[in-house]
């Protein structure tokens, strides 16, 4: 008799190797990338395309630099908050950069603030613009009589966002937050799938279906004309006068939050931004048209300009345009600062 094994066993043999091969790979990845995905996943999308993110739960992202971290959210689809929140507690809307994208829990500048006494409520989605900001704003004021809104006015984003939903912009698949226009395609159904669950596969499936001959996206509007954005900018702050008029006994405050490059020049190389500079007629950051668009149309409202407060590299994440935990500690000082002394200045 022969010793061969049988084809059978043969076949058996590899796929019990494939998999422990496999499992090894994906222990070994999930080990040295800190077991994070490199991406959030934590959003969900309504019947009416709203998205938001998921009630009750933990992830963990990996940085481009340094240590994961982590984000929970509380029965309302919101960041937890480190301090006791009530129906008068302030929330903050926006972005992810008033999420806290890439800090952790206790990091982000609205878990920082106190203000009347209480924590704020932390409404940030990533992929927000501002209409959508408004609009989650209006939803929590129609069942929770909030004492204050501040809306967050994000220079990197929000321009590129005031026309349409974040809906419209942006898919769910498999709780990942996707462009629409590769929502249908075979990145979309990927995500979908549970195969992106494995950190290996998902790896894998990133290199397989990333288009390797896409263009150098061009240079943004706002950052070459933003003179020829009055009209967007006038959209956006006539939207957040409208939210301060249906809202008379709320205070708003409307805060700009300049891109990393345009409040320090110490990005000048560590920026996302930074290869779009060399085009540039100007400096960034000693351009501040686009942000005297704001201040001059929101002047009635006493927006607060954070770019004087955010002079440092170290205030944004390295190789990311986000906020550093140090930038969201300098962020919430300012507010606090500007708050107080609109308490106590007479009209």
């Amino acid at each position: 008799m022969s010793d061969v094994p049988s084809i059978k066993a043969r076949i058996a043999i590899m796929t019990i190797s494939s998999l422990i091969t496999a499992a090894l790979c994906e222990g070994a990845i999930r080990v040295i990338d800190g077991n994070a995905t490199p991406m959030i996943r934590l959003f969900e999308s309504d019947a009416g395309g709203a998205i938001h993110l998921e009630p009750s739960e933990t992830a963990r992202i990996a940085r481009a630099y340094g240590e994961p971290w982590e984000i929970n959210t509380d029965a309302n689809g919101h960041r937890i908050a480190s301090q006791t929140v009530d129906d008068r507690s302030w929330i903050v809307v926006g972005d992810s950069q008033v999420m806290g994208n890439g800090v952790n829990d206790a990091e982000p500048f609205p878990a920082l603030l106190t203000i009347d006494g209480s924590g704020v409520r932390n409404l940030g989605v990533p992929g927000y613009g501002v209409g959508d900001a408004l609009w989650s704003a209006n939803e929590h004021l129609a069942d929770h009589p909030a004492g204050g809104v501040i809306v967050i006015v994000n220079q990197m984003n929000d321009w590129d966002e005031v026309n349409e939903p974040v809906g419209s912009r942006y898919r769910v698949r498999g709780g990942w937050l996707i462009d629409a226009e590769d929502a249908e395609g075979p990145r979309g159904q990927f995500l979908a799938s549970p195969l992106s669950s494995s950190h290996l596969l998902f790896l894998l499936g990133h290199l397989a279906l990333k288009d390797w001959d896409a263009p150098t996206p061009p240079v943004p509007q706002w950052m070459t004309d933003p003179v020829s954005m009055r009209e967007t900018t006038l959209n956006m702050t006539n939207a957040i006068h409208s939210f301060a008029q249906r809202h008379p006994t709320t205070p708003v405050l409307p805060v700009y939050l300049p891109a990393d490059i345009y409040a320090t020049a110490d990005r000048a190389s560590d920026s996302p931004l930074a290869p779009f500079a060399t085009e540039l007629a100007t400096e960034p950051w000693r351009d501040t048209r686009l942000r005297d668009q704001v201040m001059t149309a929101l002047a009635d409202l006493k927006p607060l300009d954070l770019t004087p407060v955010l002079s440092e590299g170290e205030h944004f994440l390295m190789g990311d345009y986000h906020l550093s935990a140090l930038g969201h500690s300098a962020v919430a000082k300012a507010i606090t600062s500007s708050l107080e002394s609109a308490q106590t200045t007479p009209e």
